[in-house]
């Protein structure tokens, strides 16, 4: 089944208009979502010694206990945004795909169902989340931040720009196009659209979404 999604969107989504039903693509973008809160997981621990040592920097005056508390909250808050990205990201492009092919194109698919053929096309963002964890741990795993902010800082931009993360960056925006490809052909089928329209329908926030992966890696 997955295999034929990846490979033959137009004969998966064909079968599925009539019934798309919601169970499984969800269950797909809350995977999605997981593997993206495990992955931030290294990253967090950064952001968690950042904090720490920010507060300390700043001559506040607090026993290293509550300094550490201060960071892990900081790194919690990191995991939590994350996994709550990523059913956010799936709200927004799921209603900018409904509301361009409705009010623009005069599509017939429901909201609902709109949602459901979204969430079917996170299965390559899943395979961007697994390659985005296991760079993210090579590179921050095990990492400690100097004590000085300055230095923390230093460590931290050096750590960003290794090859791994960037690779990794690479991949998520090849992937996210090739979910755009199977979201055009979903919206193509459930809205009754013409490819042309699909494409403007897909097109406009996924395109978005490319030049704002972009424009972080450079």
């Amino acid at each position: 089944m997955v295999l034929k999604l990846l490979t033959e969107p137009e004969s998966f989504f064909r079968d599925r208009v009539e019934n798309p039903g919601i169970l499984i693509p969800t269950v797909i973008v809350l995977l999605v979502a997981l593997v993206a809160a495990v992955g931030t997981v290294p990253r967090a621990n950064i952001s968690g010694q950042f904090a720490s040592t920010a507060v300390q920097s700043q001559g506040q005056q607090m026993n290293q206990s509550m300094s550490n508390a201060i960071g892990g909250v900081a790194s919690t808050v990191t995991i939590v945004f994350s996994f709550v990205g990523i059913l956010l990201a799936w709200a927004v492009y799921s209603i900018a795909f409904y509301a361009i092919a409705r009010f623009a194109f005069g599509g017939s698919g429901s909201l609902g169902d709109t949602f459901a053929f979204t969430g079917w096309g996170y299965v390559p963002l899943f395979i961007h989340q697994v390659i985005g964890a296991i760079a993210a741990y090579y590179v921050y795993s095990g990492v400690n931040l100097p004590s000085n902010d300055d230095a923390a800082m230093t460590a931290f931009q050096n750590l960003q720009s290794d090859p791994a993360l960037f690779v990794a960056g690479i991949v998520g925006v090849v992937l996210l196009l090739w979910s755009g490809w199977i979201w055009t052909t979903g919206m193509e089928k459930l809205h009754d659209l013409s490819r042309r329209n699909a494409v403007i329908t897909v097109g406009i926030p996924v395109g978005i979404a490319v030049i704002l992966r972009i424009s972080g890696l450079v």
